[in-house]
């Protein structure tokens, strides 16, 4: 954590196979705007506890973490901490208002991309979503954010790269199209990793 401790604070959330330190972009223009800045390791990734993790913890990480350490008033999340950020608004976390940096939309469809890029055969990753779902007592779809959005009220600003190969642009702008009220702000040749690193990308997440 960075900056006084009795400003309003910013949670840096991270995706999935991420960690922290990919965030830190963001820390330099936030802590110059006045704020306090919080970054963490989600469940099962860099530093934290565990070997098993899923969507669902990555919500209970960012609502715990931000309780934890008080007034957190924004969050800015990057990949699958979209959707995680989506649903802890859900369950009641309290934000003035999010930066969303190439999030995905479709569980199943990110899902799908994930195993091409691991080489996982559509036989083992219908068995993992699966499992997933056993686990937590949930469908993905329940999941989904054109399904959680439209009663979220929180500002939100959608980030995404058009030449996005993990998560396709699609899915950002659909995102945006379904959650109330939300700007999506389109970048180019940035891809999926280094748009957390673009100046443009840090100044318009910190001036939204």
């Amino acid at each position: 954590r960075w900056g006084p401790l009795d400003a309003p604070a910013v949670v840096l959330a991270h995706g999935w196979g991420g960690h922290a330190a990919q965030m830190r972009g963001f820390v330099p223009r936030l802590l110059a705007e006045g704020l306090r800045v919080i970054a963490y390791d989600q469940p099962a990734h860099g530093l934290s506890e565990g070997k098993l993790t899923g969507l669902p913890d990555f919500a209970g990480a960012l609502a715990a973490v931000s309780k934890h350490h008080g007034n957190v008033q924004h969050v800015i999340a990057h990949s699958l901490g979209g959707p995680a950020v989506s649903i802890a608004l859900s369950r009641g976390l309290p934000l003035k208002n999010t930066v969303l940096v190439s999030p995905p939309s479709d569980l199943v469809g990110y899902s799908r991309q994930f195993a091409r890029w691991t080489w996982m055969p559509e036989r083992l990753r219908r068995a993992m979503q699966a499992a997933i779902e056993e686990r937590y007592g949930l469908r993905w779809f329940e999941l989904e954010i054109p399904r959680l959005a439209p009663r979220l009220k929180t500002p939100a600003l959608v980030i995404h790269d058009r030449q996005d190969a993990f998560v396709p642009w699609a899915q950002g702008a659909a995102l945006a199209q379904a959650w109330p009220g939300a700007r999506l702000l389109s970048t180019e040749g940035l891809g999926h990793g280094r748009i957390l690193e673009d100046g443009n990308v840090v100044r318009a997440a910190a001036d939204f």
